[in-house]
This record gives C-alpha cells, sequence and structure tokens, in this order.
C-alpha cells in the first residue's frame, strides 16, 4: 500500500483557472478555451476562499443547451437548465463542489474520493484559511503512484 500526502503530488503552477463569483460565465467559458493546458475552474469569494468549481459535466450541460436548448423533462431538468444558464460563475457552481478541496496535508485518498465523487480530474488545494494555493491532478497522482510503486 503507498501512502501519499496532497503536499508531496500538487502543483503550486496552477493547471486551473481560478475566477471571481461574480465573473460572467461566458467571460470564464472564454478564459478556460484560450488555454487548452486548463484542467479545472475553480470560483472564489472577495478574500479569495474557494467556494465551488465548476465541473466537465457543467460545461458539457451548458453547451448542450447552448448548441439547442433540450425540453425540460422534469423538475430536476429545470433547476439543471437555470443553474447552468446562470450570467455569473458562482451561479453555475453546484453546492456539493464547495466541498472539493483538499489540505496539503490530507492524504491523497481524500482527494481521489473527491474526483470520484465530482467527477474531476483536478481538485482545489486549500491552505488553511480556505485560500487556494494550487491544484492536485489527476495524472500527477498516477504518476507519484508509479514511482512509489517502483521503489
Amino acid at each position: 500500500m503507498i501512502s501519499l500526502r496532497v503536499k508531496d503530488v500538487y502543483s503550486s503552477e496552477m493547471h486551473s483557472l481560478i475566477v471571481g463569483k461574480d465573473t460572467p460565465i461566458e467571460d470564464v467559458i472564454k478564459s478556460f478555451v484560450k488555454k487548452p493546458e486548463l484542467r479545472g475552474i475553480f470560483i472564489v469569494d472577495e478574500k479569495t476562499q474557494l467556494i465551488g468549481v465548476i465541473t466537465r459535466h457543467d460545461l458539457i450541460t451548458w453547451a448542450k443547451f447552448m448548441a439547442g436548448v433540450p425540453q425540460a423533462k422534469n423538475v430536476d431538468d429545470i433547476s439543471e437548465s437555470i443553474r447552468v444558464l446562470s450570467k455569473t460563475a458562482e451561479g453555475m457552481i453546484r453546492k456539493e463542489t464547495k466541498d472539493a478541496a483538499v489540505k496539503l496535508n490530507d492524504n491523497v485518498n481524500i482527494a481521489l474520493d473527491k474526483m470520484i465523487s465530482l467527477d474531476l480530474i483536478d481538485v482545489p488545494v486549500i491552505n488553511e484559511k480556505d485560500k487556494v494555493v494550487g491544484d492536485l491532478q489527476l495524472l500527477k497522482i498516477l504518476k507519484a503512484i508509479l514511482e512509489k510503486g517502483k521503489k
């Protein structure tokens, strides 16, 4: 069994976009598509504390609606439509993503659980004041596991 801490594998060099909660969603998406190397979108408040993440699912759903709004079949579809068609970054985030972050001393398994439950390949790394200090990429975790396995 390999034991890894977030601080052993995360990158302080960001591979994710960090935007303020009031940023217009179209500006967020424009910034995201300009840099194909980006892996995540993290939303922060005016104190630069993490308040949530915009997921790949959110972006795909937004694109689906923008490409031709499908008919809502139930209340959940209507709620999803309202959320993904929000005007701001904050309006687009799902409540559960406020807990997407990990801390430097957390075990990597915590990050992996969050990646699975939220369908993320990149999670924010925060300090004790909930400020984003970097991101943890699935690729870095996989690489670290392979390297530790060789030893």
